[in-house]
């Protein structure tokens, strides 16, 4: 059993709400709310649609679709040559060469290459040279790879002081926490908390959490978010960046570092809503 699936048991126990394991690696489990059945699915919710799960998921969309709203890195997309025949028709570069020569013209150097739909850090490389940039785009395009992606970013590079996990329902933040890797020592892995050493920081500081809520209210206004945990950075100079959403997160390295706790009262939170929306129902239709 994860460890989101526990807490969510959890919440579920305190709340009086009955559940059912539906497999036995226990990551599926099926709650009941006044005869309405909600499904968890690993880290997948029921407060998130399809469409925008998918959306969050895809950086460049998210990219396209919030460039103009807040500062997110410049980022820009491009199609495996080894793509599958019907997606030819949106080949733009028909080999690693010319996707490599497009990357030298347009982002300085050192510059990220990532997969686009990938989570955890995972085929996420800093190019310091060119000759990386190849060899992370044919890693990233290895078909025989379990990590490969049909498409892969090449994104502006941040000078990253600190990073945010923010995590949001409803439109409102009801977590925000460090991902702190000041004394921590790099492995393999650029996403912070995967750092030997790396800690996640419970943020309770009105301040940060005022200055980091007032940079995601443009997001909630040009996409509403039922839940997802929002990473953010903070620039030398200060400046504020979305780096990418995440419409599952997880919170196996904050339960590591704090009370776990304070996640149950996250889904707590979350189910409470579950219960109000179907007793608005109940009693919209008990006054007909």
């Amino acid at each position: 059993m994860i460890t989101n699936i526990r807490i969510l048991l959890a919440a579920c126990q305190e709340l009086n709400i009955p559940f059912k394991i539906l497999h036995p690696s226990e990551n599926l489990v099926r709650i009941i709310i006044n005869n309405q059945f909600y499904y968890f699915t690993n880290w997948s919710t029921p407060f998130v649609s399809q469409s925008v799960g998918k959306l969050f998921k895809d950086k460049d969309y998210v990219y396209e679709l919030l460039k103009d709203t807040v500062k997110v890195p410049k980022t820009k997309a491009f199609l495996s040559p080894f793509c599958k025949e019907a997606y030819k028709k949106y080949l733009l570069f028909t080999d690693i060469d010319s996707i490599v020569e497009e990357i030298k013209t347009n982002f300085a150097l050192p510059v990220i290459i990532k997969r686009n739909a990938g989570s955890s850090g995972n085929n996420v490389f800093l190019c310091q040279d060119i000759e990386q940039v190849r060899l992370s785009l044919q890693q990233i395009f290895n078909i025989n790879s379990k990590e490969y992606d049909y498409v892969a970013l090449a994104q502006e590079y941040i000078d990253i002081t600190h990073e945010y996990r923010a995590i949001y329902f409803n439109n409102e933040l009801l977590l925000l926490y460090e991902k702190n890797k000041a004394n921590a020592k790099f492995i393999d892995n650029l996403s912070p908390l995967h750092w030997q050493g790396a800690k996640a920081i419970h943020i309770t500081n009105q301040s940060i959490i005022s200055d980091i809520d007032n940079f995601v209210k443009p997001i909630c206004q040009e996409i509403p978010i039922n839940y997802g945990g929002l990473d953010i950075a903070i620039d030398q100079d200060g400046n504020y960046w979305l780096i990418e959403i995440n419409s599952h997160p997880g919170y196996e390295f904050f339960i590591r570092d704090n009370d776990e706790k304070i996640i149950i009262d996250i889904f707590i939170t979350m189910l409470k809503s579950l219960l109000s929306d179907n007793r608005r129902v109940g009693n919209a239709e008990n006054s007909r």
